[in-house]
């Protein structure tokens, strides 16, 4: 099945808009795809466009992912040039006849190729999986059946080969948020051998057989919760277990799925741990409500949230971005419009799994725009309008947004820190909204004090007679012992290394 220019240069958009949006796409165990048979590679679906163009840039050997797309949207003579030069298959849901519905995939999965399916059919903003389909398994195990039956070369002589399946987990801890991560986990192969004697009897029961299959595997590579309020519960408790880390946690999926376990199934049997729960899921909400992260109220975590503490933080801040804007205005000012309209774009947008899709649409139409306009005013106003300009004026623009890109993370990150000590200082030094939101904000740093206390005495209490607790306390403790002794270091690592010394004491 060819793929042409159309392939290539969605592949061209995708990565450059994957880049600028995402800071970080993390592969696991990617070794485990098998490179030269044919693969119905099955992953997850939690966030629309984005699944696809992350499975197609970073899989494994740069190898080429056939998609499916109904045959109807094949009736126009042009649309269905283009959709084949990218290598798009078309289905035929009309029709009875798996061979029939399955044509163009059987044709592509003999002649070797990889074929990319998201089982859950619709991308959805669940706080689990949601429930798999069988297409994937009736179309890997009727080709299964096809050359079992039918073992002819194929018209350039080869032979066809035995096919796997190849489960992938796609998990987006802020799948939303501008510079977030990605993380794409790739499960063991599943063979044919052991479900297509079930389906030469039963086809129904071997897609089923082999559909259970595909669910357990991925169920391993994602992040499951029963409901958002555990979901939630485990996300706050990452944060106050794991501080600092967002796009720099390596054991971001194990970690979280094992505070998931822990707490849905020791909350049904321990009212303390229930109680933790709710302590947890309410220091979030009013997190949430008075716009303010965790990271925030831990600023004061060796001091008392005052008018003066809170004044001398902001100035800190203040003068470390003023400084720093002065190297990144430029980048700042010409990618404002891009920021407007991604923010906009989010917040027109209803469904979560969308507002991604939506940002990075936004930003990747307005791209062209900006730096055209960048470019011909640095041609014509700084390089004069000559020859040599223009490529000076093109190497120059291309520098420019490779600096943005690489550069703006840390500066990001400290645009949101400065945020929230403005709005600490808001309400504790200039008194906005009565005096309230003083009370309430003291209140949440009383209020993340206990749970922190808490949850570590439920760590520790577990630690050896529950796996999911035992996982997470190996985590943290491999944490500490990276650090090492924090009376040897200095600044915000010496701050972090602290958080760990209660996992060596006792």
């Amino acid at each position: 099945m060819p793929f042409g220019l159309g392939h290539e240069l969605v592949i061209l958009i995708s990565r450059a808009a994957l880049w600028s949006f995402f800071s970080d796409i993390k592969l696991e165990n990617a070794d485990r795809a098998p490179k030269d048979i044919p693969l119905i590679v099955t992953a997850t679906h939690h966030n629309m466009i984005c699944d696809p163009a992350i499975l197609s840039v970073t899989y494994p050997e740069s190898r080429r992912l056939h998609y499916w797309a109904k045959n109807t949207l094949f009736k126009n003579p042009h649309a269905a040039a283009f959709f084949t030069n990218c290598g798009v298959l078309p289905v035929d849901r009309t029709t009875k006849d798996n061979a029939l519905l399955y044509k163009h995939t059987l044709d592509a999965l003999r002649l070797g190729e990889a074929i990319a399916v998201f089982p859950e059919g619709t991308s959805h903003t669940l706080p689990h999986m949601g429930v798999f389909k069988d297409g994937a398994s009736f179309a890997a195990l009727e080709y299964a059946k096809s050359i079992h039956e039918d073992p002819r070369p194929n018209p350039d002589g080869s032979l066809p080969k035995p096919m796997a399946i190849q489960p992938v987990g796609i998990v987006y801890p802020q799948k939303s948020k501008y510079r977030s991560m990605a993380i794409v986990s790739y499960g063991e192969p599943i063979y044919m051998d052991e479900y297509l004697p079930v389906f030469l009897q039963d086809a129904k029961k071997g897609a089923k057989m082999l559909t259970q299959a595909i669910l357990d595997a991925t169920e391993k590579l994602s992040v499951n919760a029963p409901n958002w309020q555990i979901r939630d519960v485990s996300e706050m408790a990452r944060h106050l277990l794991f501080p600092g880390e967002m796009a720099t946690m390596d054991d971001y999926v194990p970690v979280i799925q094992s505070l998931i376990n822990s707490f849905a199934t020791l909350g049904s049997e321990d009212k303390n741990v229930m109680k933790l729960q709710e302590s947890l899921l309410a220091y979030k909400l009013e997190l949430d409500d008075l716009l303010l992260m965790d990271s925030h109220i831990a600023n004061y975590n060796e001091k008392e949230i005052t008018k003066v503490s809170t004044s001398i933080n902001l100035l800190r801040r203040t003068a470390a971005s003023l400084g720093d804007l002065l190297l990144f205005f430029a980048g700042v000012l010409v990618h404002l419009p891009l920021y407007i309209a991604g923010h906009y774009a989010g917040k027109m947008t209803i469904f979560e799994e969308a507002r991604a899709q939506s940002k990075i649409v936004y930003g990747i139409a307005l791209l062209p725009v900006v730096y055209l306009v960048g470019f011909l005013l640095a041609w014509y106003f700084l390089f004069g309008g000559s020859f040599f300009g223009m490529l000076v004026a093109m190497a120059t623009t291309a520098t420019f947004f490779w600096y943005h890109n690489v550069s703006i993370d840390e500066r990001y990150d400290n645009f949101k820190d400065l945020l929230g000590r403005w709005r600490i200082f808001d309400a504790t030094v200039l008194g906005r909204g009565m005096w309230r939101r003083k009370v309430r904000i003291l209140k949440l740093k009383e209020l993340r004090q206990i749970n922190l206390a808490e949850l570590r005495a439920f760590i520790k209490e577990h630690k050896s007679d529950n796996d999911h607790v035992h996982t997470v306390w190996n985590a943290i403790r491999k944490r500490g012992q990276a650090f090492g002794d924090a009376s040897r270091l200095s600044g915000r690592k010496r701050k972090l290394a602290k958080q760990y010394e209660w996992s060596f004491e006792g």
